[in-house]
């Protein structure tokens, strides 16, 4: 098993550190894999979808509407170790599309999995989730501390590839990044100023380069790149509202 987990954290592209963990995994018993990246507490926002073994069919209720009822990412930030989807906690709660969700999984061969809350660079925090071919063996055997060391590796060199792309397209140093994020949190010049104390002035010539590296011309536009890019997470209602609108667009034949 080190051989496995060294192969994730030696994987040189993304395909690579895909078919090292379709590896690692599997020989724990679970070789579907799924990967959300960012995760934060508004559901509809900026979560990447990865899949790696699910059935299709999953995937596109998933990216369409389904995400909206998935507790399990949030649960699992909360919790912060790894555990069985199909024997949750006692003390999680669940609202009815929540528990609808979880009912519809056996539909979709995925009765049965375990998941875990992953926390890699800049920040960022992902869900990564993993089941046996069938979805309906038993999983009580998988060891879940194993599983969340693997897991926290993935993600990790997942990070490393996915900055090293994101720095050669886009460079954005470290103080502009910081901008950037007070700008997901909704927060205008000045807000963003006081926050790091800087000059009004100073802030507008940060946002300009971001602007400009980002290849965008205003304020949510560059947030919803960031997002999408995994640079950050937003809690602009600005943004979610973009959101809303690209996902409700007619989708081209």
């Amino acid at each position: 098993m080190l051989n496995k987990l060294k192969g994730l954290i030696e994987a040189r592209s993304l395909q690579d550190l895909r078919e090292a963990a379709v590896s690692a995994f599997g020989e724990m018993g679970v070789p579907r894999l799924l990967c959300l990246s960012p995760v934060g507490h508004d559901r509809s926002v900026g979560r990447g979808l990865t899949n790696a073994g699910f059935p299709e069919e999953w995937e596109t209720a998933y990216r369409d509407t389904r995400h909206m009822d998935d507790p399990l990412p949030d649960i699992s930030v909360r919790i912060g170790t790894a555990f069985r989807w199909h024997d949750l906690p006692n003390d999680v709660v669940l609202n009815e599309r929540e528990t609808r969700y979880l009912s519809d999984l056996s539909k979709w061969g995925m009765a049965k999995g375990i998941c875990v809350a992953t926390y890699g660079s800049a920040a960022r925090v992902g869900f990564i989730a993993a089941s046996s071919e069938s979805g309906e063996d038993d999983l009580d055997e998988v060891d879940l501390s194993l599983f969340q060391i693997g897991a926290e590796t993935a993600y990790l060199r997942y990070c490393q590839l996915m900055s090293a792309e994101l720095q050669y397209e886009m460079n954005l140093s470290s103080r502009e990044l910081d901008v950037l994020h007070w700008m997901a949190q909704g927060r205008s010049n000045a807000g963003i100023a006081d926050m790091l104390d800087l000059s009004q002035e100073t802030v507008g010539t940060y946002v300009k380069r971001i602007f400009a590296k980002l290849d965008v011309f205003d304020r949510t536009s560059a947030v919803m790149k960031g997002v999408m890019r995994g640079l950050v997470i937003a809690s602009d209602p600005n943004v979610e509202a973009a959101a809303q609108q690209r996902r409700a667009r007619p989708k081209r034949a």
